[in-house]
């Protein structure tokens, strides 16, 4: 009976020093999080259709095409550049800040073109901190930025008797405030089809669609709609703090419904170096 009674009490001590053990693992190691095997094409388009607005997107290298889709912001389109596609790895987090994270290897034809990702659970959560201003509050300093002066050498474009400019960078509490010119001098209202931003690269090949980064503003203070006749009007975006890589631009681009007068520039990083504090 005492031996039996000894085997009990050791088998006990055992078992509650390797749970001891096994909690202070848990709770000083860090914890991986597994990544979702992705096969993508360079002769198809795989749409992966997040549970939220896409918010930033990595890809492991250059050899990776991605783009979200034209208007909504929870599709993102992946594309292989070349069959020769070392493995990589591709990094999406999304506005409510959920992390997700993809192993990505070539398949020709993949079997499955369209994913709906489920949402990630509560560990894999990103924090953005208190960065991101109530809406009142950007539409406040947006209406500051419109009502200045022009800061900087503007960069221009100008077709038809219809013109975009931009007239100022500024930031603040790691936002991003880009002021716009919008004119039109003829007697023919402009209807805006697409308000775009997006980053790509200087140099593109065939398919550089297939290379844009597009950029989704957390406002839009002014009429994105429509550019009257015989009117000039401001357009402020605000955008989350972000550079620009080399051998790349940020494209801004207005296109016309129903009409032929786009209008697009380009700002390049240094012009971003440059952008000013909202006094």
């Amino acid at each position: 009976m005492k031996n039996i009674h000894l085997i009990l009490f050791t088998a006990f001590v055992l078992l509650t020093t390797v749970d001891l053990k096994a909690q202070g693992i848990s709770k000083g190691a860090p914890q991986s999080i597994p990544a979702s095997l992705l096969k993508i094409s360079d002769q198809m388009t795989t749409n992966l259709i997040f549970p939220h607005a896409i918010k930033s997107v990595d890809r492991g290298n250059r050899n990776i095409l991605v783009q979200k889709a034209n208007a909504v912001e929870n599709i993102l389109q992946v594309k292989a550049e070349k069959s020769e596609l070392p493995n990589s790895n591709l990094t999406v987090i999304t506005e409510d800040g959920s992390f997700y994270s993809f192993a990505l290897e070539y398949q020709e034809v993949p079997q499955n073109l369209n994913l709906k990702i489920q949402q990630a659970g509560n560990s894999d959560l990103a924090d953005f901190g208190n960065q991101i201003q109530a809406e009142s509050e950007l539409e406040e300093t947006a209406r500051k930025v419109a009502t200045k002066n022009r800061s900087m050498p503007a960069i221009r474009q100008r077709r038809f008797l219809t013109g975009i400019a931009l007239t100022g960078i500024y930031i603040e509490k790691d936002l991003l405030y880009f002021q716009l010119r919008l004119e039109n001098q003829t007697n023919i209202p402009y209807d805006i089809e697409q308000f775009r931003l997006f980053i790509l690269d200087n140099r593109q090949s065939k398919r550089s669609a297939s290379q844009e980064l597009e950029q989704s503003p957390l406002l839009v203070y002014g009429d994105a709609a429509r550019i009257p006749a015989e009117s000039t009007q401001t357009l402020v975006v605000v955008l989350p703090k972000f550079t620009i890589p080399d051998q790349k631009h940020l494209k801004i681009e207005l296109m016309e419904e129903n009409g032929g007068r786009h209008l697009k520039i380009k700002v390049k990083n240094r012009h971003l170096m440059n952008a000013m504090q909202v006094d």
